[in-house]
């Protein structure tokens, strides 16, 4: 290779909300960062809308939540109609989150949000600023970036590709873009709409002919996604008549931003490759009918962020950086086939078929259960990275290492109020949480959290530990809450290993304060294709 004009740790490529959330990250840990985009400036406008419950626990986790809520309109629910009737209604109160609703905010304010957050960590985004070249060596790449005309090399220990469906870098390094594009279009416009009595709280989605799916807005607009009748047509007449057969009186008014766009359902065949990484649209795409793309893209820079971090401080081999395709190209995959099969079902024309298609949906929301498993499928909280090379530990009946953190108010921490086992665990590190079920002594929970604090006090991985039981009061002890000690399968002792993205990574049900040793072997030494040996 060539000498570099520039060296940095990580090159990002793409400053939309994966590449800005990625870039924090990374910053926050201390890792130098460089991000570049194409756009001369930061989008006006941009047509996602929806994020989701799981992007909300992100944004609480970086104390930036307040401000999404200042800004954003809580959506709590989805009516979902066709042919004239109510199907069904998406209750998102029914998940298990602090967050139980949508915000919905236009992509350009999250990445407004996530800009600030960004430079208060001392980035920045270098613009105008295009990857044109790489070559890849054992230890980096060296990437070719025109800018203004001119063009300079950047030496990166690792590059990571957020710059979208078209992206350059996948394409340069040979990464196959699996799947198919959908047709045909569709279109979306924001507007007021006057004559309508629904709640401006609930989304609505109309699989009619054409369909119409309504998002709400800040200040009572709504964001209008539909599919076009001809590739000339006029999208506030396509989209009319859909609402007039449920609110004869309705009418749009102030319609802004009109776009026609074309989706896709594609997954990157790797999201690795040597030393190149995907992330966001670069690595998935589908369509807008759930709006899991956005939210799906900040959760790849969540998971990424700090597993990237540790291989850059040399606390982990790059090897660790294999589980993140183990864990978020499989959930690419379903957002995208799930899509996929939306796409199918509202396409459906012939009568016969739209008639079963609108009785099976009546059905699911009618049954408690499969509505509970839609609304936590909607929010995205029903993620679990089981199979990863990257977790490991006893399995239970409840909580297991791959799992999400739930989030009750369920703790008191020793000399602390009341707070939500995620409050305990919103750090650039992993947090232990030592808990004690109804069976355990408390003095040997005690001693057990104090004796895991002293045998990792060192460690670049472990940021904090934490004594919790659910027997009486012990001095230097917090407490936790029986019944959600009984919900996490806690009978006795258990240590359990936080990642900084509130995922279970360890589970240990028993008192040996050196378990949690092999877990670190683990993260230190994953072997590509296959787990280490995890015995104590």
């Amino acid at each position: 290779m060539r000498d570099p004009d520039q060296r940095t740790s990580v090159l990002v490529a793409g400053a939309g909300p994966t590449g800005l959330l990625l870039a924090a990250e990374l910053r926050r840990r201390g890792v130098p960062c460089l991000l570049v985009d194409a756009l001369d400036a930061p989008l006006g406008w941009d047509r996602a809308t929806v994020v989701h419950s799981r992007s909300m626990e992100i944004f609480e986790a970086l104390g930036l939540a307040d401000r999404f809520l200042e800004l954003g309109v809580k959506t709590r629910a989805a009516r979902i109609r066709a042919d004239g009737e109510t199907l069904g209604y998406l209750d998102l109160a029914l998940v298990d989150t602090r967050y139980p609703f949508d915000l919905g905010l236009s992509e350009e304010v999250t990445e407004s949000i996530l800009l600030g957050h960004l430079e208060r960590q001392g980035g920045t985004v270098q613009r105008s600023t295009r990857l044109v070249g790489l070559q890849q060596g054992p230890d980096g790449v060296l990437a070719t970036i025109e800018q203004h005309g001119g063009r300079r090399h950047v030496a990166a220990a690792w590059l990571v590709a957020c710059d979208g469906f078209h992206s350059t870098i996948r394409d340069l390094a040979g990464i196959d873009f699996e799947g198919a594009d959908i047709e045909p279009a569709w279109a979306v416009f924001d507007a007021s709409i006057e004559g309508c009595d629904d709640d401006p709280d609930v989304a609505v989605a109309y699989l009619d002919r054409p369909p119409l799916n309504l998002t709400p807005l800040p200040g009572n607009r709504w964001r209008v996604y539909v599919r076009p009748t001809s590739d000339a047509s006029d999208l506030v007449a396509d989209a009319a008549p859909v609402i007039h057969r449920y609110h004869p009186g309705a009418r749009f008014t102030d319609v802004e931003n009109p776009v026609r766009f074309h989706c896709h359902s594609r997954v990157a065949a790797r999201f690795r490759a040597g030393r190149v990484l995907l992330a966001g649209d670069a690595a998935h795409a589908c369509t807008p009918a759930q709006g899991h793309g956005m939210n799906t893209g900040l959760q790849d820079a969540f998971n990424l962020g700090w597993k990237l971090a540790l291989v850059c401080a040399g606390a982990c081999a790059p090897s660790l950086l294999d589980a993140y395709e183990d864990e978020r190209r499989p959930v690419a995959q379903q957002v995208v086939d799930s899509g996929a099969s939306t796409e199918a079902a509202v396409a459906l024309t012939l009568d016969a078929e739209r008639a079963e298609r609108n009785a099976t949906l009546r059905r699911t929301f009618a049954d408690p259960a499969s509505a509970h498993h839609e609304a936590t499928s909607a929010a995205e909280l029903g993620r679990s990275y089981r199979d990863s090379r990257a977790v490991t530990g006893d399995d239970a009946d409840a909580l297991r290492p791959g799992d999400r953190l739930p989030d009750p108010l369920a703790a008191h921490p020793a000399g602390g109020g009341r707070c939500s086992l995620h409050e305990l665990t919103h750090r650039a590190e992993h947090t232990v949480l030592v808990l004690g079920g109804p069976h355990a002594r408390p003095a040997d929970v005690l001693d057990l959290a104090r004796a895991v604090e002293a045998e990792h006090d060192a460690s670049p991985i472990i940021g904090a530990v934490f004594g919790l039981s659910a027997g009486p009061a012990v001095a230097g002890l917090g407490t936790l809450d029986a019944d959600v000690a009984d919900r996490l399968g806690i009978r006795d002792v258990t240590v359990l290993a936080i990642r900084p993205d509130r995922f279970v990574g360890f589970r240990h049900d028993g008192g040996d304060p050196g378990a949690i040793a092999a877990y670190l072997r683990v993260l230190s030494a994953t072997a590509a294709g296959a787990r280490v040996d995890v015995s104590p």
